[in-house]
């Protein structure tokens, strides 16, 4: 395989939604069977080959330069939807120590509404310094930004890192997670 078409097939691998990237991963990858992938989820083993028939389709589709389409049979759609509930349940769990509430609506902007929610109860210093982080701005630029002194901008980043032990993760790391910790790895 050349370096180029390695990298499209990367790609196209890094565009697959997170089940069938995880399924196909776990498979093609670790080389795992059907059956041990189904018992790590706790799906049924026609998801993962729907997953798998997926993957392909959409994999071939993206290196053909085709638009990838999903392959949407009812397995897989049960199956990710018995995840998103079970996903939904954990940040659920993870948000009431806070005291907070998801609004949730479609599954596919589940991690913008646990965002939203966290954004809700942050203070509007700590919004702010969250919106400057990305920018890779030294805390000194922060604390001149921001017109404050420098001890307070590390307070500040202190209870930003608070917020971030509670806040749950994406769909996608939790899927991760779910599938490691079924295995016993960590």
């Amino acid at each position: 395989m050349t370096e180029d078409l390695l990298a499209v097939y990367e790609a196209a691998v890094d565009q697959l939604p997170p089940l069938t990237r995880l399924v196909f991963l776990l498979h093609r990858v670790d080389d795992l069977s059907y059956g041990d992938i189904a018992d790590r989820l706790a799906i049924e083993a026609r998801a993962v080959e729907c997953c798998i028939a997926e993957a392909l389709v959409m994999i071939g589709a993206f290196v053909d330069g085709d638009t990838p389409r999903r392959w949407r049979r009812k397995p897989l759609a049960l199956a990710e939807a018995e995840l998103c509930q079970r996903y939904r349940v954990y940040c659920e769990r993870k948000l009431r120590l806070l005291r907070v509430d998801v609004a949730w609506g479609d599954p596919a902007q589940d991690n913008e509404a646990v965002s939203r929610a966290m954004m809700r109860i942050m203070s509007p210093r700590l919004r702010e310094l969250l919106m400057l982080h990305p920018d890779h701005l030294t805390r000194h630029q922060i604390a001149r930004r921001m017109n404050t002194n420098l001890w307070v901008v590390r307070w500040w980043m202190l209870c930003l890192e608070g917020y971030f032990v509670f806040w749950p993760k994406t769909f996608s790391e939790w899927l991760n997670w779910t599938a490691l910790r079924r295995s016993r790895i960590i």
